[in-house]
């Protein structure tokens, strides 16, 4: 038997989550049966997903769903060797058993830090890479606006844009984030959509249109409060 602690939901929330809607569980898990594999989590992932998951689709009293990177401390599946660093969806839990089903071995570089692979290098960095080269077609030199642009995904959008050596716009919700996006990621430039019309600044900042817009909000930036 392994120690573990587990997060839960253990109420509904209204509204804004509370912390009393969680609970930290410290539960067992037992060695693994064969064919099993136990994973020791060093990474876990709190995504903007998981909130309306609380609503309705994730159980009360149980593992609060989710993603993480962890290292292998038990196997008994040929297919993961004790050590190897795996990728999965078990949940807020520090030990789990899993037969390896939606578990994936990823082999870090050592020189980049582990957190990479669950941004960059992950579901976020496949999503921005799918969306913009593939979806997108994005073409070099092109004409780019990205909503949401320092989020998870629209940051890296964002990045592979300029990279392609593309003109690129990104939307932002606070001052901070446009400096950062402009100061930092190198964008040629940023809107706040809570302080400037957005329309007029857009049209001002792209004087030869957009050639492809990358969507991350679902149309609500377009809407009030949004000004403009």
């Amino acid at each position: 038997m392994t120690a573990n602690r587990q997060i839960h939901l253990v109420r509904r929330p209204s509204g804004l989550p509370q912390p009393d809607d969680f609970a930290i569980v410290e539960t067992t898990t037992p060695d693994i049966a064969p064919g099993e594999i136990q994973v020791r989590n060093l990474l876990m992932s709190v995504d903007p997903y998981m909130r309306p998951q609380l609503d309705a689709n994730q159980p009360l009293n149980t593992p609060l769903l989710g993603g993480g990177i962890g290292r292998v401390t038990q196997s008994d599946n040929p297919k993961f060797a004790v050590g190897d660093i795996v990728r999965h969806g078990a949940g807020q839990q520090e030990v789990f058993n899993s037969d390896g089903r939606g578990i994936q071995v990823i082999n870090p570089d050592p020189d980049l830090p582990l957190t990479v692979y669950m941004h960059a290098l992950g579901g976020t960095g496949i999503t921005a890479y799918g969306g913009l080269l593939e979806v997108g077609a994005l073409k070099a030199g092109e004409q780019v606006f990205v909503s949401t642009a320092a989020g998870a995904v629209g940051s890296v959008v964002a990045q592979i844009a300029k990279i392609r050596d593309c003109y690129v716009v990104g939307a932002t919700g606070s001052a901070e984030k446009k400096a950062w996006l402009l100061e930092e990621v190198g964008l040629d430039g940023a809107i706040n959509y809570q302080a400037e019309p957005l329309s007029k600044t857009l049209k001002d900042l792209m004087p030869r249109g957009i050639d492809v817009y990358f969507e991350n909000v679902g149309g609500a930036i377009w809407t009030p409060p949004c000004p403009g």
